[in-house]
């Protein structure tokens, strides 16, 4: 999941100088303790990744959508 999301983040986000960023923001959904935590983590990295619709719109349709429980170490 990690891989797929740095390979579309390489294509889709420009300029370079912004990749630490986009992917500081996903490594913090990665992360999440519980499900308040998610839903934090999720609107920083839309606000973070704004600039990029066809790159959050990848990621929501392809992970956080479908996969949310796997991002939250309680979910409740």
């Amino acid at each position: 999941m990690d891989k797929n999301v740095k390979a579309k983040c390489k294509m889709l986000v420009n300029p370079r100088d912004a990749w630490n960023q986009v992917m500081e923001a996903w490594g913090a959904i990665m992360d999440c303790d519980n499900v308040e935590e998610f839903g934090h983590c999720v609107q920083s990295f839309e606000a973070v990744c704004s600039p990029w619709p066809i790159f959050v719109n990848y990621v929501n349709a392809t992970w956080l959508i479908p996969h949310k429980e796997k991002f939250v170490k309680t979910w409740t």
